[in-house]
């Protein structure tokens, strides 16, 4: 067994090593893999879920529609700021922990939010809640690399990629007609009991992350006085966890090009997504142009889980249309990353079309089923932007940095998806329904090229980079 030094990793000690993830049994790997799946659904599902109780948070608790949505915004602004510390937590205590500690502490905000007797504590305890539940959401794309091949990384990861989309997409769809029964507190019961249930289900799991693996082995064999190991009883000097915990996702954010365009461009979309959710209900909704209940309209959200389905499908048939012939070309593992961005290039002409076409036919006050289909090819071009951007920046970073590079992308994506709906009303009113949609269309047809452009200079892109190594594909 091959100790490198203390900032590298323990290595295999073959490739056919059986403590390597790769090597294990394929079952075990889909449980593995449904785990952040599964945690990601329901954190993502927390945060929509809650505009459905909206309307009755602002008349029990007397604030404005627009202050009411802070419990969604505040929530989605913890998940980002959450991001930049659990993955980089993940890559040096191992992937495990993060999620057995944090996900128990989301469920107890959760159970706060549900009790709140004003609003200031509903508030507090969505933040936090968003906090501690981003863990599952950044920490999950590292864990991912940790079980899968590059050959079959873009079947995968998809699964997990399409989850942060399906979640607040059956938010509305089942809080609408669950608030109008039940209540707003009855939506947090909901989170409460999918926490529950899937905390149970991933308490079995083991450890992926190679280098938490390798140490513990080394620790079993040769006990846990090692000086080669990093003892997990110690605790880092601060200067040091401040580098390692906070600083390394702002700096590759900000010196990583391929980090910095990609992501902007992936919040970007993620802004629009979340717009959707306060959208939707003043175009649907009672006042609105369609005049909806709250369970209908939550239904018209039905559209956004179909297109996630459907880009799901797309991107996954992109890859297997493709990516054999390339590891033939290449060889297994050397496929240069920037073939993955497929996905992204064709997805990248649906969002601007899908925003004119929403914003005009809803403008017209055409019938509703037009505008509710609009939907749905933004949903599908969401995701293939979304699923081939992670997994060039997963296949470019590895699993080493991979994840402090998704959290990176995590802080600014839930930054954008945070701020849009405080200001999606007022944007909609002020301009109309036609005008406010197509403003987001073009800047969406300038954002159009970065996969493109990614794809030509990328691997020149990448020769500059200092978390990348030199002599990758």
């Amino acid at each position: 067994m091959a100790i490198i030094s203390q900032d590298s990793d323990l290595d295999w000690t073959s490739p056919d090593d059986p403590d390597c993830p790769y090597n294990w049994p394929l079952w075990k790997r889909i449980y593995m893999t449904s785990i952040p799946a599964f945690l990601c659904v329901n954190v993502s599902f927390a945060s929509s879920v809650y505009t459905s109780g909206t309307n009755d948070i602002s008349q029990q608790f007397d604030v404005s529609r627009t202050e009411s949505l802070l419990g969604l915004s505040l929530f989605l602004w913890a998940l980002g700021l959450g991001a930049i510390i659990a993955a980089p937590v993940s890559e040096y205590y191992g992937r495990r922990i993060v999620y057995l500690t944090t996900v128990p502490v989301f469920g107890l905000f959760t159970l706060g939010s549900g009790l709140a007797q004003n609003f200031v504590t509903l508030i507090v305890c969505r933040t936090f809640a968003g906090f501690f539940g981003s863990a599952v959401v950044s920490v999950g794309g590292g864990t991912n690399a940790d079980l899968w091949q590059p050959t079959l990384a873009g079947v995968v990861y998809p699964f997990y990629f399409v989850s942060p989309f399906l979640g607040p997409a059956f938010g509305p769809v089942i809080g609408g007609y669950l608030s109008e029964a039940k209540g707003w507190r009855w939506l947090q019961w909901v989170i409460l009991f999918m926490v529950i249930f899937n905390y149970l289900y991933a308490l079995p799991q083991s450890e992926t992350y190679k280098k938490t693996i390798l140490e513990k082995r080394m620790q079993a064999e040769k006990g846990p006085n090692v000086s080669s190991i990093r003892p997990f009883n110690v605790t880092l000097p601060s200067r040091a966890i401040l580098q390692r915990i906070l600083l390394k996702p702002f700096k590759m954010l900000f010196v990583e090009s391929i980090v910095l365009f990609m992501t902007i461009y992936m919040a970007f979309n993620f802004a629009v997504f979340y717009s959707f959710f306060a959208a939707f209900p003043y175009i649907f909704g009672p006042g609105g142009h369609y005049s909806f209940t709250s369970g209908q309209q939550g239904l018209t959200f039905l559209s956004i889980a179909l297109g996630c389905v459907v880009g799901f499908v797309a991107v996954v048939y992109i890859d297997r249309r493709t990516y054999p012939a390339l590891e033939t070309k290449y060889g297994l593992g050397k496929v240069p990353p920037e073939y993955r961005l497929y996905g992204a290039m064709v997805g990248s002409a649906l969002n601007p079309a899908s925003l004119f076409w929403f914003g005009w036919s809803a403008n017209a006050g055409t019938y509703w089923a037009s505008p509710v289909v609009a939907a749905v090819p933004f949903a599908v071009g969401n995701i293939m932007v979304y699923s081939s951007g992670a997994l060039y920046i997963m296949n470019s970073y590895g699993s080493l940095h991979g994840a402090s590079a998704l959290s990176a992308n995590s802080l600014l994506r839930y930054a954008f998806g945070g701020a849009f709906p405080l200001f999606t009303v007022q944007l909609f009113s002020s301009l109309g329904i036609g005008w406010a949609s197509s403003l987001l269309g073009f800047i969406s047809i300038v954002l159009v090229p970065v996969p493109w452009v990614l794809y030509k200079y990328g691997k020149r892109i990448r020769a500059h980079s200092r978390y990348i190594m030199v002599g990758a594909s």
